[in-house]
């Protein structure tokens, strides 16, 4: 029986508010039987010999039983859940008049008519004729109806919902452990490369091996016509994309200040801040048309508090990566798109190979985990902002430092 139900739950129609018009008419038609009297006797309890006892109704002026005035009434409630206004609507109030019985074996027909609609509290009233094969009317009313307002599941808040992802900077270090990450969770992976096209092609193989889904497109983010044309490329492949993970970076050039160029700056501006700017561009039409998008920034913890030394064009980059983030989110969460920011402490990439071992010893013991970062912990917190886990997450900072900066 609970099957049966659930599938005929699913028959019930679905009318947003704004379709349904004063006028509008639904009809259903139900014949009483002997079964309908006792199961709605022993439901509620009432046992009035009127209903049930064949001689008691032959003493009455009916000469037979009659059935419940609210068992047919009850049929209203069927109108009203399955037809008109159907799922979410919620019964507030009804008046009755009972003109004539019915008896076993008459076919009723309910009849409901729009006649009134406020749009300020989302109220119906329905004028009720219910009649008998005869066309005799036997009940009359008015039925007071409010239409819930109906949230809709976004992509999103779906866990089973797989996302077309662009990673840049993927073929390498942090970018390839969330494009392992991801793809390991079904999501469709597009990993973005510049110079680095043998580590991208064996990320590829190794993920297509595994059953993932991934391509490897080269592309300088910096240049709006390359983003542009590796957006249409991936599209192509996997369709449009549903969210960004900007990893594409430079290594700081470690240069006191009195010796740095602007040209080193520039070069962290270019990739970090306008490669984001530019991806931004690409994948917006697309998501706001969805109303729906994630994007998640690799900041820095060096961006936080006391900067470290000499990296002054590294931090600079980083500090205005944040910035845009934070305005992005302010601006776009009311189109249903979220953008996070992702900042790792010191991480066991390529990208601290230069530094001195001593550097990296003393980072280590002044975080309170006593170890530096792994790519995959970095990826593990962007999978999170990326899952419906997430889905009222925006404009934050994720720090992934081991607890070496606490804000």
């Amino acid at each position: 029986m609970k099957n049966e139900n659930i599938k005929n739950i699913k028959k019930a129609r679905f009318f947003k508010f704004e379709e349904i018009q004063v006028g509008n008419e639904a009809q259903l038609a139900h014949t009483i039987t002997a079964e309908d009297v006792q199961a709605f006797a022993d439901l509620t309890g009432d046992l009035n010999p009127l209903h049930l006892d064949e001689n008691f109704a032959r003493t009455t002026e009916f000469r037979k039983p009659v059935v419940y005035g609210m068992l047919s009434a009850a049929f209203i409630s069927t109108m009203i859940g399955m037809l008109i206004p159907g799922k979410g609507a919620l019964w507030t109030g009804q008046t009755l008049e009972f003109l004539k019985p019915a008896f076993v074996g008459d076919t009723l027909l309910i009849t409901a008519t729009v006649t009134q609609k406020s749009p300020a509290n989302r109220l119906l009233i329905l004028k009720i004729v219910i009649t008998n094969q005869h066309g005799q009317k036997l009940i009359t009313g008015e039925s007071k109806v409010k239409m819930l307002e109906i949230k809709k599941k976004s992509p999103e808040m779906d866990a089973n919902t797989t996302k077309t992802i662009l990673i840049t900077g993927g073929s390498r270090g942090i970018g390839a452990a969330t494009a392992r990450k991801l793809a390991a969770a079904g999501h469709r992976v597009i990993i973005n490369y510049l110079t680095a096209a043998e580590d991208a092609k064996q990320l590829v193989d190794e993920i297509v091996q595994k059953d993932g889904k991934a391509i490897a497109i080269q592309a300088n983010v910096a240049d709006s016509s390359n983003v542009m044309a590796m957006f249409a490329e991936a599209e192509e492949t996997f369709g449009e994309i549903n969210a960004v993970v900007h990893c594409a970076a430079s290594a700081s050039s470690l240069k006191p200040f009195e010796h740095l160029e602007w040209n080193d700056v520039q070069s962290h501006l270019d990739v970090q801040l306008k490669g984001a700017f530019n991806c931004m561009k690409a994948a917006l039409p697309n998501m706001l048309a969805a109303k729906s998008g994630a994007i998640v920034f690799i900041g820095s913890v060096a961006a936080d508090n006391v900067p470290p030394i000499n990296q002054s064009d590294y931090v600079i980059a980083k500090s205005a990566l944040a910035a845009l983030a934070r305005s992005l989110a302010v601006e776009l969460g009311p189109k249903g798109i979220r953008v996070n920011l992702v900042s790792p402490g010191m991480t066991q990439t390529d990208m601290i190979a230069q530094l001195p071992d001593k550097a990296k010893m003393l980072a280590k013991m002044q975080t309170p985990l006593r170890r530096l970062a792994e790519p995959e912990d970095v990826a593990n917190a962007i999978a999170f902002l990326l899952s419906p886990g997430a889905k009222h997450i925006t404009g934050e900072t994720i720090r992934v430092s081991g607890g070496a900066v606490m804000i």
